[in-house]
């Protein structure tokens, strides 16, 4: 998981709306301006990835010495002005004081290497072991290059060890040493959609906005993040670096013995959870009520059982983990 997570806002614009339907704010109120509007939906976009970013955090440092890829992490969530639409950018910038391409920390979740070196949500990075990072051009539309380049900076001082960090806070400068943690090597981004859906590809792990949204708890996010990184611990998906993400070989791995490998990532992803000190015992009611609210898992699709099933089942791994509890026993799979 992620030394830094990605919020793809160049299409948050419309992901929000999605998401705030018929001018109704996330608690119900009416929104009435477009202004209000937008900063609406930046509260609920930037919430969200804020809630992910702590669930895979935590996730990924518990999870690692089970993960096949490890990477050393900061663990935070980053993101910059120039990837947002022009309507949001004006309001990132003052929310978070964002500069063009520049990395601004979205949220250092508790327990992460962020948060012990004293990073703060709003801190601006400027430089990397003395390297400055380039704040790009002025950008007439969202674009992700430069911040990805900076990143790409940021991430390789961080596998190096300790990294010197320059960054900006209030307007003011500061400079602070980030020791990162070994957590497992699989970016996670949250993806605008009104789709209720999570995949993995190898490298990366993806949620929907409209699937974050949908679970009430970090318990239950908690579910869904686990059910994919377990796909990567158990090696289910693979990742070309020449070829890209491998697709060919996900997509007959998907086919061959796909409720098999769903069953298998379902159970795993239970015990991750559950190594990460999350509430598992909630799994059957979770999926009962998602079987409730969505057609496409209440009943048995081609791979994956019905939401039903999965719930039954996972009673039963939570059974093992609780004896394992009791034992004193490793909480291993």
């Amino acid at each position: 998981m992620p030394s830094s997570r990605l919020l793809s806002a160049t299409v948050a614009l419309a992901a929000a709306a999605a998401l705030i339907a018929c001018g109704q704010a996330p608690g119900g109120s009416v929104a009435t301006t477009a202004p209000d509007a937008a900063s609406q939906r930046l509260t609920t976009l930037t919430s969200l990835d804020m809630r992910v970013a702590r669930v895979a955090q935590r996730l990924s440092e518990a999870n690692v010495e089970l993960c096949p890829a490890v990477r050393l992490a900061a663990g935070w969530a980053l993101h910059s002005a120039s990837q947002y639409s022009n309507e949001l950018r004006p309001l990132v910038q003052s929310r978070f004081g964002l500069d063009g391409d520049l990395p601004g920390v979205l949220s250092a979740p508790p327990g992460s290497a962020a948060e012990e070196a004293g990073i703060r949500e709003g801190d601006l990075i400027i430089a990397v072991n003395g390297t400055a990072l380039d704040p790009g051009p002025a950008r007439a539309r969202p674009a992700f290059e430069g911040l990805a380049a900076n990143i790409a900076v940021v991430d390789r001082g961080l596998a190096g060890g300790a990294t010197r960090l320059d960054i900006r806070r209030n307007g003011q400068p500061l400079s602070m040493t980030v020791q990162p943690h070994r957590a497992c090597g699989y970016e996670v981004q949250l993806n605008p959609s009104d789709e209720l859906n999570a995949r993995a590809d190898g490298r990366r792990l993806f949620i929907s906005t409209a699937l974050a949204g949908f679970t009430r708890s970090d318990d239950e996010l908690a579910l869904i993040l686990g059910h994919e990184l377990a796909h990567h611990v158990l090696r289910h998906r693979t990742w070309s670096d020449v070829g890209g993400a491998g697709r060919e070989a996900n997509e007959a791995a998907a086919v061959s013995g796909a409720g098999d490998k769903e069953t298998q990532a379902d159970r795993v992803g239970l015990f991750l959870a559950a190594r990460a000190g999350y509430d598992t015992a909630i799994a059957p009611a979770f999926w009962r009520r998602f079987g409730a609210a969505n057609w496409r898992v209440r009943y048995p699709q081609l791979r994956h059982a019905s939401a039903e099933a999965r719930a039954r089942a996972l009673e039963q791994v939570q059974v093992e983990i609780d004896a394992k509890r009791a034992a004193g026993a490793p909480l291993l799979p």
